[in-house]
């Protein structure tokens, strides 16, 4: 007979194997973009959404990095970030020379996501990057070499058009239907491109359904409350955005109402929002590309050392990208919960007229001085001619 203890340990085994690799530990790329974009949240940063496009990428350069047991942003193939953001379909902002508006933070080494994290958010150049008020977007990459090394990659980018919204800051869940929406805009290209990709946003309308209807315009704001239909279920929120020159972008979030959402956190899915055509973005007369920043000397390998390299910086916004707004204000006004307020009138700012200092005229103040002398001068003689 058969011992029932071995029997026990087996098909405890056949089931540990069997379970997916999330019920056996946390999910690498959940992880990442919960602390990625908790360090955002923590310095008042809209979190990132996360692109499969980007991702892709990013996974590429992992698996290389992996297989050949090599730390650089340059692949195997001789492939560039930009190549490698390019060739998954990721359609960013580009510099004046055709390469796209992107930056890749990587890690290498036998230590822990948090370890990782903890080395990008010390190191000037990767923290650009994870707290970077131009991109909004992000993918990640992991894998793992036959020695058990860690190779982490994050790429990061921004699409024109592609403004993601994140409903209280991207929960999978509420129990309360008030929720609060936070906003992105255009920082890359503050000014727009065309007559298609708007630039920095100052309206928006909101909406419970895809067609927005007789939905009013406000101003943008980084964060505006919101309210779900009261029955529990899964809910989409629509928001429209609209640039000084009337351009326009649509983006969407998903949230669930009551129970049934997962208690976990989920990776937080890209934003519906409509992709870009194939339309070759005009380039700037005046950016100048990103440099890429190389290490001075190969990494050496050790077995207990952790390994990281420089990120490509990010880009600084390019010198033509100023904002093509009016020099208007929005009065301050609270939008209402679960509607929208009529747009409110355009105030001119006020102009400070310089007060002119009150002067006596000289003339006149020469004459009272005149006049006073004769009266002393009369008393005086009058004074003298009674003694």
């Amino acid at each position: 007979m058969q011992n029932p203890r071995c029997i026990v340990i087996l098909v405890a085994f056949l089931v540990l194997i069997s379970l997916p690799a999330s019920a056996q530990g946390p999910d690498p790329i959940v992880t990442w973009q919960v602390l990625v974009n908790k360090a955002r949240l923590d310095e008042g940063l809209a979190p990132y959404s996360f692109s499969t496009l980007l991702a892709a990428a990013a996974q590429r350069h992992a698996d290389d990095l992996a297989a050949h047991q090599i730390w650089s942003h340059t692949g195997s193939d001789g492939s560039t970030a930009k190549q490698r953001v390019a060739n998954a379909g990721y359609a960013a902002w580009t510099w004046s020379n055709g390469d796209l508006i992107v930056g890749e933070n990587f890690w290498t080494g036998f230590g822990s996501i948090e370890d990782a994290m903890a080395f990008f958010l010390e190191d000037p150049p990767h923290r650009d990057n994870i707290l970077s008020t131009q991109y909004r977007e992000m993918g990640i990459g992991v894998a793992t070499d036959t020695a058990g090394r860690n190779y982490y990659v994050l790429d990061f980018g921004a699409r024109p058009n592609v403004l993601p919204i994140f409903i209280n800051d991207g929960a999978a869940n509420t129990e309360n239907p008030q929720v609060a929406i936070r906003l992105t805009n255009e920082e890359v290209r503050p000014g727009g491109s065309g007559t298609i990709f708007m630039g920095r946003a100052i309206e928006l309308r909101a909406s419970n359904e895809p067609d927005f209807g007789d939905r009013l315009w406000q101003p943008w704001e980084p964060l505006v409350p919101w309210t779900l239909p009261d029955t529990p279920g899964d809910y989409t929120v629509y928001v429209q955005f609209r640039d000084a020159a009337g351009r326009t972008a649509a983006s969407a979030d998903a949230i669930t109402l009551g129970e049934g959402a997962p208690s976990t956190p989920i990776p937080i899915p890209p934003s519906p929002t409509p992709e870009p055509t194939a339309t070759s973005i005009p380039p700037s007369p005046t950016l100048e590309p990103a440099i890429t920043s190389e290490p001075a000397a190969p990494l050496v390998s050790e077995p207990t050392a952790t390994l990281a390299l420089i990120v490509t910086p990010t880009p600084e916004p390019p010198p033509d990208a100023a904002p093509t707004l009016t020099p208007y204000v929005v009065r301050p006004s609270s939008v209402a919960p679960g509607s929208a307020t009529p747009f409110p009138t355009w105030t001119p700012l006020p102009t400070a007229v310089p007060q002119e200092v009150s002067r006596p005229d000289a003339p006149l103040a020469l004459l009272a001085v005149l006049q006073g002398i004769v009266l002393i001068l009369g008393l005086y003689l009058v004074l003298h001619r009674r003694q």
